[in-house]
């Protein structure tokens, strides 16, 4: 069982295996709330990263009011945690899902938000709802705020899809949402700043208009872990969604997130075919490099590394003769949505041992 690891040494545990550095992780969760609850806005931290209901618990112990989920199966498993306020900052679209959505709601164990960016999904979901027996369902109309991908015109459209809201029983309107995504690949941070503020200009401004026809707006949803300080700052924000930098990492530390690295990859060498080159136990199963490589830590004359299917190849610019075939390296892991979902568990580690074993959730967790 994996619980059997807690206890042991990091030194014992076989490779390749992601640890999470428990006080990093709580500096970063810490950090976060503080910033959050100073510039007057809720957290609602997503979860799509991990899906690991106890760093969700850690997360609402420092203040969080709920989470975000990125699937209905996620949701499920965060109720099925003790979770319950809930925001699918998606849409839940087809008769299988919406009955699932519908019991979720009908079952008390959870108060969901759902997104919507459509008149037949209102209609959908207010029909599921309705036959489920449950309470109304609380609904968020997105925003398309520039990114181009989900999301309802700003301004009339949304107002016009928010008052659809109104003639519906199971159904009740409680705000929007929107992801200034676009935003976060933007490379000067003045120009990123900008962008980011220009975005939730658009979002807000559509609340007030909602506002103006006479709709109550208790929430306007946004900011993700690349862009949380800048939007939490923006006057009509309620709440911001940003969970994936409680894991810090270095795609978040460039975008402006002052958060440490918690989440690492222990990988055992398995061959030094060359003086300059290490060749690792970990490839693509393990973490995928798309959108930040991972970084071996405190390696010198690291220059590159090349993931294949099951090996690491990395590069150094100069011979050495450590580490050595079975010796060990931490790779930091720059994103994480693109490594723990590849792994059974997490292991919670403080100085050098294991505490705390933590299956992975989200793992399959694609409906």
């Amino acid at each position: 069982m994996l619980t059997t690891a807690v206890g042991q040494s990091v030194d014992d545990l076989d490779t390749p295996v992601l640890l999470v550095d428990l006080d990093a992780m709580d500096r970063n969760i810490a950090g976060i709330a503080a910033a959050l609850a100073a510039r007057g806005v809720a957290w609602r931290p997503h979860v799509k990263a991990h899906t690991c209901p106890a760093i969700v618990h850690r997360q609402l112990a420092a203040g969080a009011i709920g989470v975000t989920c990125a699937k209905l199966g996620e949701a499920e498993v965060m109720a099925a945690a003790g979770v319950r306020d809930l925001l699918i900052a998606n849409q839940i679209v087809g008769p299988i899902k919406t009955r699932r959505l519908a019991a979720l709601r009908a079952s008390g164990q959870a108060d969901p938000i759902v997104a919507v960016d459509a008149l037949a999904n209102v209609r959908e979901l207010d029909d599921a709802v309705r036959a489920g027996g449950g309470p109304p369902l609380r609904v968020v109309v997105e925003v398309d705020t520039g990114m181009g991908r989900c999301g309802v015109a700003p301004g009339a459209a949304t107002v016009a899809l928010a008052s659809e809201m109104t003639g519906c029983a199971g159904l009740r309107f409680a705000g929007v949402m929107g992801w200034e995504g676009h935003a976060v690949g933007v490379a000067d941070a003045d120009a990123r700043r900008a962008a980011v503020e220009t975005a939730i200009g658009i979002l807000t401004a559509s609340a007030a208009a909602c506002r103006e026809a006479g709709l109550p707006v208790e929430i306007v949803s946004c900011g993700g872990s690349g862009t949380y300080l800048t939007a939490a700052a923006q006057p009509g924000v309620t709440e911001i969604q940003a969970g994936g930098a409680s894991l810090g990492g270095a795609w978040y530390r460039d975008r402006g997130a002052p958060v440490e690295t918690a989440l690492t990859l222990l990988v055992g060498v398995v061959s030094r075919p060359a003086p300059d080159r290490i060749v690792v136990d970990a490839g693509r199963k393990a973490v995928d490099p798309t959108a930040s490589p991972p970084v071996p830590r405190a390696l010198d004359g690291f220059v590159d590394i090349k993931l294949s299917a099951e090996h690491g190849t990395i590069q150094l610019d100069r011979a050495a003769a450590v580490p050595a075939v079975g010796d060990r390296l931490a790779l930091e892991i720059g994103y994480h949505d693109q490594a723990v979902h590849l792994h059974e568990a997490l292991y919670a580690v403080r100085d050098g041992r294991v505490v705390a074993v933590w299956p992975v959730e989200r793992r399959g967790r694609l409906r």
